[in-house]
């Protein structure tokens, strides 16, 4: 393809990728109750309330007419796309129990008779436990369908199990629970209808007339009450629906919350930024009033781990002022972890939910560290057996999502990574799981997935066009000559595209790029047995004057490094200046003297053989980290930087930390791959204290994790200190921190790629997605 095909090429990309941008705009604007699926099974439910004008025949008789229409050709109901032995054996039961009760759709109840006579017996060989609550009211839906003499078995022998099972659930949730505190078991009250006190259960119905957002919970509430308030609640939701009933409504927090996940996860959260902080508002209300967590409606009332983590974990990123003390409820006196009380197993993803969730522990929450690691445990054993189940989800890979997160954690990865591994892992047809199978069309869609490939591939186009212009800079300048440097220049583009991956960034991932660039080789210099003592102190008095010719009389090499990072460095001046509307110079000048003068400090202590303290040490190194000079790319993100921003005590306290960070997590690598000099932090640290070697690495690592908890408190609570660094800025600091604990987890210093890296590289730089 030619240069002026590929421009042409990328032009039409972008033209459908603002097409899908509308569409997407319209979804948002359109966002109510909940987009999900109709279910046989709750229509049937609602079907048999009688006329409430005292005449014969239904009060719904559209939701007859439904069933009617929406029988499947194996003679079964339910899901049209998935078949499951449980769910069309449950759905297929209550529809012709229901056409059966009124004399209609005779042939109708033949063939679903049929049906379940053939593949009621091929229960046995799935597990009960697909369906949430199979065991509670399969029994009961038995029982109606022996009273109505339909033909079909009813005396198999693995019945038995799932009275079983029945009474177990019963067991942990007896019914003097039922009356004093909402529980589960409201959901699935037609699974015990003949053995509970009817008035006392009403008084746990929800403002909108529902028993926990179940239809069949509803309806059969009304049919042995007559509550008016559960028949409004059924009229609305079949007017909604097209005269079916979905197995919960409404269900708008679950909605509003899986939909910024997925779209963060996608990576393409960041053309909806109003409408998600939308969302989150709306949630953060209900979420706010309540220290016992959240559940997936704001009418219903028992919470959940599930949505309670994501809520969490979501609103804690955005900057919202949550409590961990939400999720204790969900813990047992025993340590383990529940998504709700009573519950018999543990699900996958509301586990998974909560290990992401305590991954944004801030320093003495205990809470989020204990939730963290017993949820690693449990998904570190589920990993380790075959069938990797889930009882809430039937998605595309969940396997290889909980494998991603378990091999990257949060700290040291990167956004773009976990983007491109959730594009192949996201699921358009995933299907969830409750008393039936139900589909979340807001959460999984292709229109999702072709927006976030599109876009994905979009902006791949302009990093590939950036990355030539960088390829270029860096041969013109000499960089790429030097004896004594790292040749590391696509991997420091590759961690910028990684970390600021929009195709607007294309400024910002070039500073980022060649501040990296540069402050790898002037390390690599100060290094360097080859560069003489003498040309090594002349290249910081001419960094301090900013004064190229004070490089007279040095190598060729100390002035080609010395003569690119002037250039560079005033080009990114001049570029930044003009967009920040002020002279920023002072700001970049200063970062890169203090850069090479902790360099020039090391250099010393070598030549002269000496062993500095910790203290000592961490005072000089950490601003030979680079991480200051890295900070320079906030100039480049479209937002305006003060003064007061860059020399503000807040800002100040997060450079420390990020510095601190990374030269820990630099020389624990450094060590652990046996490269260390004596002058290593390990050394400092085991002769101050009389640790070990392996102890001071320890130690290290204790040390990274709580001063990411710290950082991580720093970057993502709420700002009072003024003026205020804008939530991208200080985003941009959380992530540049992670891309140095990402890339010294992988490599020292970005010493060579390995095989993995390089395969990442080419999965984020060169391999567009397919469509």
């Amino acid at each position: 393809m030619s240069y002026h095909q590929g421009i042409i090429f990328h032009c039409q990309r972008k033209r459908k990728f603002k097409c899908g941008l509308k569409r997407f705009e319209r979804f948002f604007r359109s966002m109510g109750n909940g987009s999900t699926s109709a279910s046989p099974y709750d229509t049937a439910w609602v079907s048999l309330i009688p006329a409430v004008d005292g005449t014969k025949g239904p009060q719904f008789p559209g939701s007859l007419q439904w069933l009617i229409e929406n029988q499947l050709e194996d003679g079964s109901w339910g899901d049209p796309d998935f078949f499951s032995y449980s769910n069309n054996v449950l759905c297929t039961l209550m529809s012709i129990i229901a056409l059966k009760t009124w004399n209609t759709g005779l042939q109708c109840v033949e063939r679903g008779e049929s049906f379940v006579r053939i593949n009621l017996p091929r229960l046995e060989d799935e597990e009960y436990e697909m369906l949430c609550g199979f065991e509670i009211v399969f029994p009961t839906v038995l029982e109606d369908a022996k009273e109505l003499g339909l033909d079909i078995p009813y005396d198999l022998p693995f019945f038995e199990k799932y009275r079983a099972a029945r009474e177990k659930k019963l067991q942990k949730l007896p019914l003097q629970l039922l009356y004093s505190s909402p529980t589960t078991i409201l959901y699935s009250l037609e699974g015990v209808r003949d053995i509970i006190d009817w008035e006392q259960v009403l008084q746990f119905q929800q403002d909108d007339g529902s028993l926990l957002a179940s239809p069949a919970s509803t309806a059969c509430a009304y049919l042995h009450t007559g509550n008016k308030k559960c028949l409004q609640y059924l009229s609305s939701v079949v007017q909604g629906f097209d005269h079916a009933a979905p197995s919960q409504y409404p269900l708008e927090i679950f909605e509003r919350l899986w939909v910024v996940d997925r779209l963060e996860r996608l990576g393409i959260a960041r053309h909806f930024q109003s409408e998600i902080r939308t969302c989150l508002d709306y949630v953060y209300k209900l979420f706010s009033r309540s220290s016992h967590g959240i559940s997936w409606s704001s009418a219903c009332n028992v919470m959940d781990l599930d949505d309670t983590a994501m809520a969490f974990r979501l609103l804690r990123l955005h900057g919202y002022d949550v409590s961990p003390d939400c999720l204790k409820s969900f813990r047992s006196a025993e340590g383990d972890w529940y998504t709700f009380a009573g519950e018999v197993n543990q699900g996958v993803t509301s586990t998974f939910n909560l290990y992401r969730a305590g991954q944004t522990c801030y320093p003495g929450e205990s809470i989020l560290m204990e939730g963290a690691e017993w949820a690693r445990k449990f998904l570190v054993e589920k990993s380790s057996k075959e069938g990797f189940n889930d009882k809430w989800v039937i998605g595309k890979d969940i396997a290889g999502e909980v494998a991603f997160a378990l091999q990257n954690p949060w700290y040291y990865t990167l956004p773009r990574l976990e983007h491109r591994s959730y594009l192949d892992q996201y699921g358009p047809d995933d299907i969830w799981i409750s008393k039936v199978l139900y589909r979340m069309f807001s959460i999984s869609n292709n229109t999702f997935l072709k927006l976030a490939k599109a876009d994905f591939n979009v902006c791949q186009s302009k990093h590939q066009e950036d990355l030539q212009e960088i390829l270029r800079w860096n041969e013109e300048s000499g960089l790429k000559g030097l004896s004594f440097g790292r040749k590391v220049m696509v991997y420091c583009f590759y961690t910028g595209a990684c970390c600021l991956p929009a195709a607007e960034h294309s400024m910002a991932r070039r500073v980022w790029t060649q501040i990296a660039l540069l402050s790898t080789l002037i390390d690599d210099f100060f290094d360097a047995l080859s560069e003489s003592y003498t040309d090594k102190n002349q290249f910081v008095a001419a960094t301090r004057s900013w004064n190229p010719n004070l490089m007279k009389g040095t190598s060729r090499e100390a002035q080609v490094l010395f003569e690119a990072m002037y250039r560079t460095v005033n080009d990114i001046v001049t570029e930044g200046s003009l967009l920040q509307g002020r002279d920023i110079s002072y700001h970049i000048h200063d970062t890169m003297k203090r850069l090479v003068e902790s360099h020039m400090t090391e250099a010393e202590w070598t030549h002269m053989n000496v062993q500095p303290s910790l203290e000592e040490y961490m005072s000089v190194a950490e601003w030979g980290v680079s991480m200051d000079a890295m900070m320079t790319t906030h100039f480049f993100l479209g937002e305006k930087i003060s003064h007061e921003m860059v020399e503000g005590p807040y800002r100040k306290d997060l450079l420390h930390l990020a510095n601190v960070i990374a030269r820990m997590s630099n020389y624990m690598e450094t060590y652990q791959r046996k490269l260390a000099a004596e002058k290593s932090i390990t050394s400092s640290i085991s002769k101050g204290s009389g640790l070990t070697q392996s102890g001071a690495l320890e130690k290290l690592n204790q040390l990274i994790h709580q001063h990411m908890r710290k950082f991580s408190e720093e970057i993502h609570s709420p700002s009072t200190c003024q003026p205020v660094i804008p939530r991208s800025v200080r985003q941009l600091y959380f992530d540049l921190v992670r891309s140095f604990l990402f890339t010294y987890r992988i490599d020292d210093g970005r010493t060579s790629a390995s095989l993995n890296s390089n395969q990442s590289i080419a999965r984020i730089l060169y391999e567009s997605v397919s469509k």
